[in-house]
């Protein structure tokens, strides 16, 4: 885990879009946040490949999340049901049945008193601190190439690294918000 956790470390961006000069002021619209053009360049190499994210902030409990993805086009879309999106829709409250709940990223990441309506359709949220993501490579946690690789072979190798990331996360006593893993 060590391994993976360096990685992270030494490759990440931050992870909102925000406004210039002011790293904690991020902008967002109706659709959802955006990443800045660092973390979309790192994304857009690992997207449709299976692979791992953390997100985080440098407070002293950290507020990471840990996730997977196995599926095309990744689960950071503006218009997915997840993340950016989501984001979104909760401080906007106009959230759907089916969307994930991630009102607890907002509460550790943002201060949501201070939204604020900048145009028709863009807005911006105060980060308490700045938030940073990486996308680490499924090659460099399963020393395995997806091509020879059976779907359920990946899923099954991604899931069992997440879960020990986790678990090696919380082990350092950092807050995660993996509602299931707290």
């Amino acid at each position: 885990m060590q391994l993976i956790k360096n990685y992270v470390r030494e490759n990440y961006s931050l992870l909102f879009h925000h406004e210039p000069n002011n790293e904690l002021t991020a902008i967002f619209d109706n659709k959802g946040f955006s990443f800045t053009v660092e973390a979309q360049n790192h994304y857009n190499v690992i997207k449709n490949q299976p692979h791992l994210y953390v997100a985080w902030t440098n407070d002293e409990n950290g507020y990471y999340y840990i996730g997977k993805s196995f599926q095309l086009g990744g689960r950071w879309k503006r218009q997915h049901a997840y993340h950016l999106g989501t984001l979104a829709h909760h401080l906007h409250d106009t959230i759907r049945y089916d969307d994930q709940n991630h009102a607890h990223w907002i509460e550790k990441w943002m201060n949501m008193e201070s939204l604020s309506n900048i145009d028709d359709n863009l807005f911006s949220v105060t980060l308490k601190k700045e938030v940073y993501i990486s996308f680490i490579p499924f090659g460099l946690y399963s020393n395995q190439d997806t091509l020879t690789l059976p779907k359920t072979e990946i899923r099954k190798i991604n899931t069992n690294i997440e879960k020990q990331l986790i678990q090696s996360y919380r082990d350092d006593n950092l807050t995660l918000l993996n509602v299931q893993h707290n």
